[in-house]
């Protein structure tokens, strides 16, 4: 399996292609990556995305979400993100950083370890449940769901998966990786949410949780 990892800039792309190990180290103008990727024979793309060291969704990280997700779109191939936090701050002062973090990118991908995010189809909801939920006044959270019909206005999700959180950003919705941040929006008169998840305790008296 060939991969090609890269670390996203607004000017430059470093990029690290391979098999098990990065073989080939290099930057390129962003303006020039997809010309680039349409001539490489490669089966996987591995884009670095960037979250806040605090580990919340910045616009930096809907960006590189957006670039990825051009990638699929245009390619045709499996696209995959990986968390890329402080791999650039590992090289500074060396000679080809962005290089260099992309062949980090590379082996956190190839480590299957933490951080490591697939952009897929969104899972659709039953579309009573989709009216029911657009019905019922109040504030919104939806939690673990990836089907943006469910969002409205004065809605908030918490969403682990980069893309789906990029798709829902996309219409306007507050999105947050980690609950523990949701303290400062509740309560909520209905969440939305999985079997095995509980949200109750940000829930207003009263209000109402829809379990898919």
């Amino acid at each position: 399996m060939s991969i090609v990892a890269i670390d996203y800039g607004a000017k430059r792309c470093g990029v690290a292609i391979g098999e098990n190990v990065p073989s080939e180290i290099f930057t390129v103008e962003r303006s020039r990556i997809f010309e680039l990727l349409l001539k490489l024979e490669v089966s996987t793309v591995v884009v670095g995305i960037a979250f806040s060291m605090s580990g919340r969704y910045s616009q930096q990280t809907f960006e590189c979400v957006a670039f990825a997700e051009k990638i699929r779109k245009k390619l045709h191939k499996e696209v995959f993100m990986v968390d890329e936090r402080l791999s650039s701050k590992m090289f500074q002062g060396r000679k080809n950083v962005d290089g260099l973090s992309a062949a980090e990118i590379f082996e956190r991908f190839i480590a299957q370890g933490g951080g490591i995010y697939q952009i897929l189809e969104p899972q659709p909801v039953p579309d009573p449940i989709v009216e029911e939920v657009k019905k019922h006044p109040g504030r919104l959270l939806i939690a673990h769901i990836s089907d943006v019909r469910l969002c409205r206005a004065d809605c908030v999700v918490l969403q682990e998966e980069p893309y789906y959180a990029y798709l829902f950003h996309k219409r306007g919705c507050h999105v947050e990786k980690d609950e523990r941040f949701l303290e400062e929006f509740a309560p909520f008169d209905i969440i939305v949410t999985r079997k095995g998840f509980d949200h109750e305790k940000f829930l207003r008296p009263g209000g109402r949780v829809v379990c898919l």
